[in-house]
């Protein structure tokens, strides 16, 4: 099996000579050996080139469906919900956004109301049917966009 490449030589191999003595000579940290170095740094920009020449590039356009997105912002855990904000998608861009909302004194009931009222909306304006989110990520509160935020209140 071959030895896998180095990727510390193959960022070296893309810059020049003199900038690569310094940054890994004796001033640097110590790498750079003239045995060797020469040769390596020419194999290395020669793999490069070969591999990119070889590959051909295809594209496939994906499906184009429409999907609903939840974005929560919580903390990790059984942590109450800060925030929640919401996407509509078709294939591999948004093309409708509900802009996040705080839910300080929102239950769980209002909150599942909430956000099956904007899945109906979603429904509505582009005439499609949506029955769930198709994905739900959680995201830290610290990077709540909702201005104010009594997380944020510099900003």
């Amino acid at each position: 099996m071959p030895k896998p490449l180095d990727p510390k030589c193959q960022l070296c191999a893309k810059l020049p000579t003199a900038k690569a003595k310094v940054l890994h000579g004796t001033n640097g940290d110590g790498c750079w050996n003239p045995k060797v170095c020469h040769n390596r740094r020419s194999f290395y920009r020669r793999r490069t080139d070969d591999n990119s020449a070889q590959l051909d590039a295809i594209t496939v356009e994906p499906p184009a469906k429409y999907v609903a997105v939840l974005y929560l912002y919580k903390e990790p855990g059984d942590k109450p919900l800060h925030a929640l904000g919401a996407e509509l998608w078709l294939g591999q861009q948004p093309i409708c956004r509900l802009e996040p909302i705080h839910c300080f004194g929102l239950t769980a009931g209002k909150i599942r109301t909430y956000t099956d009222q904007v899945l109906q909306a979603f429904a509505s304006q582009y005439a499609i049917s949506l029955y769930q989110y198709k994905d739900m990520f959680e995201i830290s509160p610290t990077h709540c966009p909702v201005r104010p935020c009594p997380l944020n209140p510099d900003l």
